[in-house]
Parts: structure tokens; C-alpha cells; sequence
């Protein structure tokens, strides 16, 4: 917004002036008025406005006499002198003051409107123009120079700037994720406090170079001490940000013609700080959160998607919390192995816990204790901004509905299986999935499967089948109805099952009963 002055005697046309005009539409707001020379020459000693208004014949010093002392005081104002006098020689002498308009009462609105909307343009080029200059001057415009490859190294300002005394230079960067920096006050501010701390004293200079903080540091610390008192003396500083504050560090360099290499490693950094764990100043040496996975982590070699939702959804039923950690922990560790992306990886283990959700939530949902719906703690996994606070997240929320299970410490994992059976017959149930979730070998829980039921798992799980066939085919559904329900996609395969264990046909169990 450009200010506007309006000087004229009449009450009435300073109020009429201000109603009549759509000042904001035109990017003005009017900020003072006078009703003489004289109180307007007061004012503008103290506030000179973009734009005057101002009426030739007024008493004591007239409009005119008020342009003269502009003019003699260099105050850079744009005016348009308004007047009820048709007169050739008011305007003459009016243009010799360089004004923008001589307009005559009654004022007309599109008039003044259209000389209005061209000294607006006048003043938004010259203010581009000293934007730009302006800039060519700050650290702000040097440090760009040096990214862009623009930097010249014979502009003596840009060595002064940087600190001639220097032999090194390294880049250290810091984001704010979920902070608009660019609307936010606060961040300005950080800024200030970093300037006074660290610019002033010519240890490094600090600059808002979109959406970062820099530091270009001249005397780098020499040891991983020195490192972390940097780290922790930059934590204390944005405390009062109330954001979470990403550091990392580039390399270090030996001209300023190499400081892009140095900053495009920090940047690179900060932009994976998903995968590194919170609170650590990152480096090209800070090891990612599952980058050396331990070997007790439970195999997850598949990752298919429904299979590995179909393993935390059995974890989870059946009650076993403890093995819900081991596997998200291995799926995270095999995703970061084979690159998959940050957004992949958000992406697949919220799957993994909305699938299971939206499984278990109905039965056991009112037990939870969460307020609000299942999307909103859902939401709150998602927006998890480091990959080990995403695997937490999803495993305290599925740990927390198995603890819900009914299940307790003293339940062995035959009975947790069997009960899973029990209650998922229908499944496509296989003894090699049991046996990966609970980390036997297949042909070992076969065994220990049929010492505990004097069953092979097949004709256990037949068994199953057939008793819940038998109780539905009592209540009169039709045969192919009652073949797909308990888990038989072919109704010959589900008749030849059915009458070999019960001897006769289901249909004829169904005549009977």
C-alpha cells in the first residue's frame, strides 16, 4: 500500500475524497489530512506520504506555496493539485513543481481513479528498482550470488562481507518442518538472535535464504565437541519457536567459489531428515535410523502389502504386542534397504495400520480409550515427521489395541493360534504364514501343532471348517452359500471335504436336521 495526504480547507471534501475513492482497490491507504499549508507542512516534517492531494486556494499558505517548500526540502513525494479555478496560470506554475495532475472541482471519481492507478505504477517500478539495488548490497543477495554461480570475485563488498581473514568456509542449514516461515515473525527473530550471537563477532554470517536459516561459518569447529556445543547453543536459541528445528552441516571448503557444494550437502540432508533420528545435527557421517538394522529383526523379505497387513492384523488379534514391534521394525529396515522413498514409506505403514484398524476397531474399539475417531489418531501417524517416530506411533497404537484382546502374559501361542482359527476359518490360513509370524520353522510347528491337537494342521483347520459348516447348513443355507463362507472357493472340493470326515453329503445334513 502507497499512503495518500489530502490538503485542502473543506471539511467536507477531505471526508467526501476519502469516501468517494476506493483507496485499498487501488493499493492506497490515506493516512493523514490538513485542512491548510501550514498544518500539512507540520505533518510532513514528520511523515512524508507517497501521494499528495491538494487544493490550490486555501488561507495562509495556499497549495501552491506548500508544492514551493516541498520542492525546496527534496521531500520525494508524487502530487495532484485539485482547484476550482479553471485558471492557465494556477496550472503553469502547478507543473513547474512537478506535479502529476492539475484536476478540477467538483472532482470527478474515474478521473482522479485513472491518475491515481498511473502514479501507482510509477511508484511500484521505482520501488522494484530500489528493491533490487537494495539487494545487490545484502548478505542476503551475496549469498545468492554465491549459490547461483553468479558470485564475481572482484566485488571487493562481497570479500569485506565474507571476512577476508577466513581460510575456510562451511555451511550449516536449519529448516522448521510445519512452520511457514515466510508468514511467521518468529523466525525473523531467530534470525536476529543468531545475527547478534554469531555475525557480529565475525564467527559467521546468517542469512534467510528460502526456506533456511544459514549460517556460513569462517571458523568452523575442529572437533565433534565443538560440534555439539554449536548444536546445543543453536537448540537454546530457538526455544522460544516452539517448532521442531532440522540442523545439518555441509562440508568444508576452501574458496567461496565452493560454498554451492557445501550447501547443497546440508540441503540434501534436511531433506531426507525423515530418515535420521531426531534431535541430531546431521552430517554426511550421521548414520540413518535403520540403516545398520539389527539381525533380531523379524524377516520381512515379502513386503507385500496385504500380506505384511494380514501378519500385524494377526499379531494383533491374537494379542501377541510383543512380536508387533519386531515386524514393523523389520519392514522399516528392509524399505530403507531397498530405497524406497519417504513418501512410499508414510504411505505403506499407514495401510498397514488403517487395514488393521479397520479390522479390529469395531470389536474391541470402545476398550481403546482414544478420544475422537480412528481418523484422527490415523492422521496423527501420518504426519509423523521421522521414519523411527512413524514405526513408534504404529506400533503403540497396535500394541494398545492387542493389550485389548483379551489375551493375557500367561496365554501360550497354541492357544493365541488356535483361538485365531477359531475366529478366522474362513481365511486363507496357511501353516507357512503361522510359522513366520511366530518365527518357527514350518516343518517345527507342524510338529508342535500336532502335539498339541493330535492333529496335522490341514485336518485341524478341516475340522474347524466343517463344525461351522454344519451349524449354518442347520440354519438352512444353501450349500454354495455355506462352502464359501467357511473357506471352500469350490463346492465339489467343499461336498468331497464335508462327507469325508462326516459321511454323509451336506446336503443331506441339511434335509436331516
Amino acid at each position: 500500500m502507497f499512503s495518500v495526504m489530502i490538503v485542502d480547507d473543506e471539511p467536507k471534501l477531505r471526508l467526501g475524497l476519502q469516501a468517494l475513492i476506493p483507496w485499498k482497490e487501488l493499493g492506497y491507504e490515506v493516512n493523514g489530512s490538513a485542512a491548510g499549508g501550514n498544518e500539512a507542512l507540520r505533518i510532513l516534517e514528520e511523515q512524508v506520504p507517497d501521494v499528495l492531494l491538494v487544493d490550490i486556494r486555501m488561507p495562509g499558505m495556499d497549495g501552491l506555496e506548500l508544492l514551493q517548500e516541498i520542492r525546496l526540502r527534496n521531500w520525494d513525494v508524487r502530487a495532484i493539485v485539485l482547484s476550482g479555478y479553471a485558471d492557465f496560470e494556477y496550472a503553469r506554475r502547478a507543473l513547474q513543481y512537478g506535479v502529476e495532475a492539475y484536476l478540477l472541482k467538483p472532482v470527478n471519481k474515474e478521473e482522479l481513479s485513472a491518475q491515481l492507478q498511473k502514479i501507482h505504477s510509477q511508484l511500484s517500478a521505482k520501488q522494484e528498482v530500489e528493491s533490487k539495488q537494495n539487494k545487490i548490497n545484502s548478505p542476503e543477495w551475496a549469498m545468492y550470488s554465491l549459490l547461483s554461480g553468479t558470485y564475481d570475485s572482484e566485488n571487493a563488498s562481497l570479500k569485506e562481507l565474507f571476512g577476508e581473514h577466513w581460510t575456510k568456509y562451511q555451511i550449516l542449514l536449519m529448516s522448521f518442518p510445519g512452520m511457514q516461515q515466510e508468514e511467521d515473525k518468529r523466525i525473523h527473530h531467530f534470525r536476529d538472535l543468531l545475527t547478534e550471537t554469531y555475525h557480529l563477532d565475525g564467527q559467521a554470517v546468517v542469512f534467510y535464504f528460502s526456506p533456511y536459516i544459514v549460517l556460513l561459518l569462517g571458523q568452523p569447529p575442529v572437533s565433534e565437541s565443538g560440534w555439539d556445543e554449536l548444536y546445543r547453543k543453536l537448540k537454546l536459541l530457538s526455544g522460544e519457536l516452539r517448532y521442531e528445528m532440522n540442523v545439518a552441516m555441509g562440508e568444508s571448503v576452501r574458496s567461496l567459489h565452493e560454498i554451492i557444494h557445501s550447501f547443497r550437502t546440508a540441503r540434501s540432508l534436511l531433506e531426507r531428515s525423515f530418515f535420521y533420528d531426531k534431535e541430531r545435527l546431521l552430517t554426511r557421517d550421521t548414520p540413518e535410523s535403520y540403516q545398520m538394522a539389527g539381525s533380531s529383526a523379524m524377516d520381512t523379505s515379502f513386503l507385500d502389502k496385504e500380506e505384511a497387513a494380514f501378519r500385524l492384523h494377526y499379531l494383533v488379534d491374537v494379542g501377541h504386542s510383543e512380536a508387533i514391534h519386531s515386524l514393523l521394525d523389520g519392514i522399516a529396515a528392509q524399505m530403507v534397504a531397498n530405497r524406497n522413498d519417504e513418501k512410499d514409506i508414510r504411505e505403506y505403514f499407514f495401510y498397514l495400520a488403517n487395514e488393521t484398524i479397520r479390522k479390529i476397531y469395531p470389536r474391541i474399539g470402545s476398550t481403546l480409550g482414544y478420544p475422537g475417531e480412528p481418523a484422527q489418531y490415523l492422521a496423527e501417524i501420518y504426519n509423523s515427521r521421522y521414519i523411527r517416530e512413524l514405526v513408534n506411533n504404529v506400533s503403540t497404537l497396535m500394541e494398545k489395541l492387542a493389550h485389548c484382546a483379551d489375551y493375557n502374559s500367561r496365554d501360550n501361542e497354541m492357544k493365541r493360534m488356535l483361538d485365531y482359527i477359531d475366529r478366522h476359518y474362513s481365511d486363507n490360513l496357511r501353516l507357512e504364514m503361522l510359522s513366520g509370524l511366530f518365527n518357527y520353522s514350518r516343518s517345527y510347528l507342524g510338529q508342535l501343532f500336532k502335539s498339541h491337537t493330535g492333529e496335522y494342521f490341514n485336518d485341524y483347520l478341516d475340522r474347524v471348517r466343517i463344525q461351522k459348516a454344519k451349524e449354518m447348513l442347520s440354519q438352512g443355507m444353501k450349500v454354495y452359500e455355506v462352502a464359501e463362507k467357511v473357506g471352500y472357493s469350490n463346492v465339489n472340493y467343499f461336498h468331497t471335504k464335508f462327507k469325508k470326515r462326516e459321511g454323509r453329503s451336506p446336503s443331506s445334513y441339511q434335509t436331516k436336521s
